[in-house]
C-alpha cells in the first residue's frame, strides 16, 4: 500500500469509498442481525507473500490508508431510539496499533497451521465500539513467506467494492514511494452527535416509511407514463411473486447442522485452464466454476454415502452500475436448486445457463433491495429470525469475484495468492472464486458442523473442477488417496455403530 503516485481523481474517489455515511436498509441488516452470532457477516481476504515485508514501511502503509480512505478511521454509532439506520462517524479515538497486528507462526509455518490461524481470527468478534476491520501480518511461513489477514465486516464493502479498493491502493512493483512525499490526509467525513442522528432521523421518518415501497411505486409510476405500461406493471408484479414466493429444494442431510466454528481450505487452479474449459464448454468461466463444484458435491455424497439429485445453493447477482460509487454492496441473492445427480458436466454448464438466463430476465430481481427499508424496521427478533431461515436453508453459497490482473506489491512484498474467505451467515459453507495475477484462489469456509469431513470435501471438490478442466484436454492427476483413505474412515465409523 501507500501509493503516492496516484491522480487527483482517484484519490476523491478512495475518499468516497465505502458509499454515504448512513447504511443502506441492507448494510443495516448485515450489522444488526449479528445479535445471532450465527449470522456474523466477517470478510476475511488472506495474501500469501513471498517474503516477510519491512514492518516499518508496511505500517506506514497502513497510516497512508487510514488517511486516504476514511472509512477505515470511521466507527459505527446507532442512533438514538432506534430511529433510523447505523451511520459511521469519524472515530476521535481512532488508533492503528490496535488494528494493525504482527504474529509469528511456530515451524513449520505450514499453510495449514496459516489457515487455521486465520479461521481464528476471523471467528473473533469485532469489537463494535470501534472501525470493523483488523490487519494482521503472519510472519514464518516455510520459504521464508508470510502472509496478511484482512478482516473487514461486510457492511463495509461486498467483494467487488473490496477488489475495487485494492487494485487502487496496492503497488505494481517493489519500489519503494519517494520519500519526500507525504501521504494526503484525505476528506474526513463529519461526525454527528447522538442529537444530530436523532434529529436527522426523526426529518427523515415519513420519507422512510414508504421505504422499498415507494421505490416500487416509483417505479410503476414511470411505467404508468410509459408505452405498454399496463403490460410492464403486470411483468413486474408477476416477477416479484415468483422472486419472493420462490423455495430452496430441501438441504441435504450432510450439510444440516450449524455452529459458530468456521474451517478454511484453499483450491488453486491455473485461470488459463479455467478460459480453455470454458470455451470446450461453451460458457464463461463462472459456469464452469459453478458447474465442476456442483460436480464436487455429488463426488462429495458418493464418497459419504449419501445419493441425492438436487441442493440448495445461491449465488450473488450483482446490480453495480456504472457511475456507482466504489465500495459499498450492491447484489441481490438467488436461489439455485443444483443439480448434482447429473453426471454430465456439458449438461451442467447448460443448465447453470438456462438459469442465469432467467433469473437475469426478472424484471424483479432487486425486489428484496427495494423492499429491505421496510423489512429493517421489523422488530429485531422478528428480522433476525427471518434471514436465519433464509440462509439456513442453503447448502452453500457461491461467490466468482474478478480479481486483479497483473502483479502487485505490499510493502516490496509480491502477492502471490490472494484467498477470498467470505462469511458463512447461517448456511453451511461459503466458496468464492477470485482471479489474481494468472491464478484462481478458491477459498472454502465451511461451519463445521455442516461439514464434518473437510479434506474430503476439498479433495472432492478439487476434482470436480478438474472434471471440467479436462473438457479443454488439459489433465493433472487426481489425489484420490485423500478421498479413498477418508472414505475408508466413514465407513469403519459406520460398522463400529
Amino acid at each position: 500500500m501507500n501509493r503516492l503516485d496516484l491522480e487527483p481523481e482517484v484519490l476523491d474517489e478512495l475518499s468516497r469509498w465505502g458509499g454515504p455515511n448512513q447504511m443502506s436498509a441492507f448494510e443495516s441488516l448485515m450489522w444488526r442481525a449479528e445479535v445471532d452470532p450465527r449470522l456474523r457477516s466477517t470478510t476475511t481476504s488472506v495474501f500469501f507473500l513471498d517474503h516477510a515485508p519491512d514492518w516499518d514501511r508496511f505500517y506506514q502503509g497502513h497510516q497512508w490508508l487510514i488517511n486516504t480512505v476514511p472509512r477505515f478511521r470511521q466507527r459505527v454509532v446507532e442512533p438514538a431510539f432506534g430511529l433510523g439506520a447505523p451511520t459511521w462517524v469519524d472515530d476521535a479515538d481512532f488508533h492503528l496499533d490496535y488494528h494493525l497486528r504482527r504474529v509469528r507462526l511456530p515451524e513449520p509455518g505450514s499453510e495449514r497451521q496459516m489457515f487455521d490461524l486465520a479461521q481464528t481470527l476471523a471467528m473473533t468478534p469485532f469489537d463494535r465500539a470501534r472501525s470493523p476491520w483488523e490487519g494482521t501480518l503472519i510472519e514464518g511461513m516455510d520459504g521464508g513467506r508470510a502472509a496478511y489477514v484482512l478482516k473487514l465486516h461486510h457492511a463495509t464493502s461486498d467483494g467487488m467494492g473490496v477488489i475495487q479498493l485494492l487494485s487502487r491502493v496496492l503497488r505494481r512493483d517493489r519500489a519503494p514511494p519517494p520519500a519526500a512525499e507525504r501521504a494526503p490526509t484525505g476528506r474526513r467525513r463529519h461526525a454527528l452527535t447522538a442529537g444530530e442522528l436523532a434529529r436527522n432521523r426523526v426529518l427523515a421518518l415519513p420519507q422512510e416509511a414508504a421505504g422499498g415501497v415507494g421505490s416500487v411505486l416509483q417505479s410503476l409510476s414511470r411505467w404508468a407514463r410509459a408505452p405498454g405500461a399496463s403490460q410492464k406493471a403486470a411483468e413486474y408484479a408477476d416477477s416479484a411473486r415468483r422472486m419472493l414466493t420462490a423455495r430452496p429444494v430441501a438441504g441435504s442431510p450432510l450439510f444440516k447442522r450449524r455452529s459458530l466454528s468456521w474451517r478454511f481450505d484453499a483450491i488453486e487452479l491455473p485461470v488459463q485452464d479455467l478460459k480453455r474449459a470454458a470455451r470446450a464448454a461453451a460458457g464463461s468461466i463462472n459456469d464452469v466454476f459453478l458447474a465442476g463444484l456442483i460436480g464436487g458435491f455429488r463426488r462429495y455424497h458418493e464418497a459419504m454415502g449419501v445419493n441425492l439429485r438436487q441442493v440448495p445453493i445461491g449465488f450473488p447477482i450483482s446490480l453495480r452500475k456504472e457511475g456507482d460509487p466504489p465500495g459499498g454492496n450492491k447484489f441481490a441473492g438467488s436461489q439455485y436448486a443444483a443439480p448434482v445427480g447429473e453426471l454430465d458436466p456439458i449438461a451442467r454448464v447448460r443448465h447453470i445457463q438456462a438459469f442465469v438466463g432467467e433469473i437475469r430476465k426478472e424484471p424483479a430481481l432487486d425486489i428484496m433491495v427495494r423492499l429491505m427499508p421496510v423489512l429493517v424496521r421489523l422488530p429485531i427478533g422478528t428480522l433476525v429470525k427471518l434471514t436465519a431461515d433464509m440462509f439456513m436453508a442453503q447448502d452453500a453459497q457461491i461467490s466468482n469475484i474478478p480479481g486483479i490482473a497483473e502483479p502487485v506489491y505490499m510493502a516490496g512484498a509480491q502477492v502471490t495468492h490472494f484467498w477470498p474467505f467470505a462469511p458463512v451467515p447461517g448456511c453451511g459453507m461459503m466458496i468464492t472464486m477470485i482471479t489474481h495475477s494468472g491464478r484462481a484462489c478458491i477459498g472454502i469456509n465451511s461451519d463445521r458442523a455442516a461439514v464434518t469431513e473437510p479434506e474430503l470435501l476439498t479433495q472432492c471438490l478439487r476434482e470436480g473442477l478438474l472434471e471440467m478442466v479436462a473438457l479443454a484436454g488439459v489433465t493433472e492427476p487426481a489425489a484420490a488417496a485423500t478421498v479413498k483413505k477418508v472414505a475408508a474412515k466413514k465407513s469403519r465409523r459406520k460398522a463400529v455403530a
